[in-house]
């Protein structure tokens, strides 16, 4: 969210790593000199993933497969692959003499598992983000929602964050 002008009261603990089921396992074999764990179903709360931790030049970074939210009768499953990694920014990484080309997740992603977390804090910066791009965010956005269940209290704060028609 910072590479992409969110403003957040504080740092993120950690770099989450997204992806789909089938993606877990040769991710985990490019990251396993780094690992602290293995792959493991966690179930959490309202999250469901495949979870696995790194430590990577002293940062913390989790690869989170299969991930899911299940939030007052909202259920919404994260689709890297097929949703959200073609609708995803770019950020340019340049470290010494090498260059890297990451993809950042899609802030709609970030607006609906904020607003399913109730974190406030989190939805309202994103949003005022969103706002000033509306053309960027409209359909990952009305995608995410048409391929999930939502209830009518989630779509309302949705539509009243971005003044999207849903």
């Amino acid at each position: 969210m910072l590479l992409q002008g969110v403003k957040l009261d504080k740092a993120p603990q950690d770099i989450d790593i997204y992806a789909d089921g089938s993606g877990i396992s040769k991710l985990h074999k490019e990251l396993d000199i780094w690992a602290t764990d293995q792959p493991h179903l966690d179930e959490e709360g309202m999250y469901k993933s495949v979870l696995s931790h790194y430590e990577i030049e002293a940062n913390a970074v989790e690869l989170v497969g299969n991930f899911a939210v299940n939030s007052h009768d909202s259920i919404y499953h994260v689709e890297v692959e097929h949703l959200l990694y073609d609708r995803a920014s770019r950020y340019e990484l340049h470290y010494e003499l090498q260059h890297a080309s990451l993809r950042l997740m899609p802030l709609s992603h970030e607006l609906v598992f904020n607003v399913l977390r109730g974190r406030k804090d989190r939805y309202e910066a994103i949003a005022e983000v969103i706002k000033h791009e509306l053309e960027h965010h409209v359909e990952p956005l009305e995608l995410i929602l048409s391929r999930n269940v939502w209830s009518q209290d989630h779509l309302a704060k949705i539509h009243s964050l971005t003044g999207i028609n849903l």
